[in-house]
């Protein structure tokens, strides 16, 4: 059974305004599918407005995409308690050649106090000729929460499995991912990029939409990273620690070089919230690959 986001209410994986008919999970074209057994996967299909230069989908896009399906496993999981994001991890290992990533998460552990989402990502390819199979794998882990008044109304019923489309009529983006977003690029060679919050790029408690950290650290990582090797650069890992929400804004990253060793660069990126007296949101550290130039 599949149903749009906005129509599963209760049963579903978020409140029921959210998101928003005009909202960057809904121009990604995302699908979720619930598997059961605190199983699921997810697909976005690799428009070229989420690729990378290097013709990869961006990292940042593949975050988003971990981050909606962590959440929506892990809310089910610790019900009738709530969850924050600690971290996420994000290793990709080869460019995907098809149509669309998917993502297929298993909950590995739902504890007193965290819970653990284990993601392997993958390609799904229309053509039988494409090279499909696994080009990567995430993880995600939660902290446990008591509810509290304020949390998104959500009452799972874990028996029954569903596909949930956030797209609708006239979804979809229309130019590259990170300028849909609104990031701007305030000093690429330093890693420096900036946010602002809006409704398009929050999430259901109206804070920073957890993605958007990891596409501000892929952003700011890779551009410090090809600055300092002087070649063209991707991103291929992304491991984020989550320290804050993102309440105000506008959100700042800055980058610091830790390592650069043959083809790769690792930086460490900072996100802060310029609106709360430059708090720190999340602690990124971000390994850029070398590719050839076309």
């Amino acid at each position: 059974m599949k149903k749009d986001i906005g129509e599963t209410g209760a049963r579903g994986i978020g409140a029921e305004a959210y998101p928003p008919s005009d909202h960057i999970l809904r121009d990604l074209r995302i699908s979720l599918e619930f598997r059961g057994e605190g199983r699921a996967v997810i697909r976005v299909p690799a428009v070229p407005e989420i690729r990378a230069a290097d013709g990869s989908v961006q990292a940042g896009a593949v975050a988003t995409m971990i981050d909606v399906l962590g959440g929506a496993l892990t809310v089910r999981a610790v019900y009738p308690d709530w969850m924050a994001t600690s971290s996420l991890s994000v290793h990709l290992a080869r460019r995907p050649a098809s149509d669309t990533i998917a993502a297929a998460g298993r909950v590995m552990r739902a504890g007193r106090t965290m819970a653990v989402i284990d993601v392997d990502i993958r390609e799904e390819g229309g053509n039988p000729d494409e090279r499909t199979g696994s080009v990567g794998t995430a993880m995600m882990t939660f902290s446990r929460l008591p509810r509290r008044e304020g949390n998104p109304a959500f009452e799972p019923d874990l028996e029954v499995s569903e596909a949930v489309e956030f797209g609708i009529e006239g979804s979809g983006l229309k130019r590259p991912y990170r300028d849909a977003a609104g990031l701007r690029v305030l000093d690429g060679a330093a890693g420096a990029v900036e946010l602002e919050l809006r409704p398009y790029v929050r999430n259901s408690l109206h804070a920073l939409q957890g993605g958007m950290i990891a596409v501000l650290a892929d952003a700011a990582g890779e551009m410090a990273a090809r600055a300092a090797a002087a070649r063209p650069m991707t991103t291929k890992d992304l491991s984020v620690q989550y320290l804050s929400q993102g309440k105000k804004g506008p959100f700042r990253t800055r980058a610091r070089l830790v390592r650069m060793t043959g083809d790769t660069v690792l930086t460490r990126v900072e996100v802060i919230d310029r609106g709360v007296e430059d708090r720190l949101l999340a602690v990124v550290m971000n390994t850029s690959a070398a590719y050839a130039e076309d």
